[in-house]
């Protein structure tokens, strides 16, 4: 068995849309996954077509108990693989760690039923089809049914004081369209901001390497290419030019001394998940950029 559809993609914003005719998700950090339930198997494959049954399989296996035991009817489900820690916050890091027992499937969309197909059919019907779907399975943390709300403000603070990812923007009349980056779903992040200092430059891939002061030790900390602005760049490159103080497979170091401001969504064994350029800061010292005070951001 294979999925037919490749999941509908989003478009990244700064800011959301308060009109009437849009509806809000908490966006969960995990892997999107389509779910497919042909009445007696079900599988999960990513947002490129492959099968998770390896990877997870304790989930499918979960899964599928639980819709053979309510006798579903064959349908196919969007949604995200998290490790919930709250209803505003999954863990990514957990994904990796071995907590098979604690996945769970986030279900936002829902594209076919009992050989229906929805994608045409407005959003706001598809979540009321989607949500009969999922009450009628038994209660169980293996999934779950992803609220719509229709305030922003309000959900985007809990997301902000539960130090979410961040929020999904639909219009309620939005069909679906697999593989399809639209505007009528947008996605707004949650972004941290660290305090890092330049540390190389990898000639190679064009990433710039950053690190941070870590109990007196330089502590490097990820690597970044977007957000950076073409005479931004320039001008970096051309200050390790001036600056190196060693080449090491193609990857070019300074000493520590221009301070910049990244934004990032999470940590990952200690380094920024996808971080991004913010701004120069001149002011700073590269002293100052520590581990402390990317560590306090998650103090909630």
């Amino acid at each position: 068995m294979t999925s037919p559809y490749l999941p509908m993609l989003l478009t990244l914003t700064a800011s959301m849309p308060h009109t009437p005719n849009w509806l809000y998700e908490v966006k969960y950090d995990g892997y999107r996954a389509i779910l497919n339930w042909n009445g007696h198997q079900l599988l999960l494959t990513s947002r490129n077509g492959h099968s998770f049954d390896q990877k997870f399989e304790f989930l499918t296996h979960s899964l599928t108990t639980l819709f053979q035991q309510a006798n579903i009817p064959s349908c196919i489900l969007d949604g995200e693989i998290c490790v919930i820690e709250n209803r505003y916050l999954a863990n990514f890091e957990a994904l990796h760690t071995g907590e098979k027992k604690n996945l769970s499937f986030m279900a936002f969309d829902l594209l076919e039923l009992n050989h229906k197909v929805f994608l045409t059919t407005p959003l706001q019907e598809r979540k009321t089809r989607l949500k009969q779907v999922i009450d009628n399975l038994p209660s169980s943390k293996k999934i779950y049914y992803v609220e719509a709300y229709s305030e922003a403000d309000i959900l985007w603070e809990r997301i902000i004081s539960n130090n979410g990812e961040g929020m999904i923007c639909k219009k309620t009349d939005s069909m679906y369209t697999p593989a399809k980056r639209s505007k009528q779903w947008l996605k707004l992040k949650n972004w941290k901001i660290a305090y890092v200092f330049l540390h190389a430059f990898d000639q190679g891939n064009g990433y710039f390497h950053v690190a941070i002061n870590r109990d007196g030790e330089i502590y490097e900390v990820g690597t970044f290419s977007h957000g950076i602005r073409s005479e931004e760049r320039s001008v970096l490159i051309e200050v390790i030019k001036r600056n190196q103080i060693s080449e090491k497979s193609g990857v070019a170091y300074v000493k520590p001394g221009i301070v910049l401001a990244l934004k990032y969504i999470d940590l990952y064994k200690e380094k920024l998940r996808q971080p991004r350029f913010g701004q120069f800061c001149f002011e700073k010292s590269w002293e100052d950029c520590t581990w402390e005070n990317i560590q306090s951001q998650w103090t909630t």
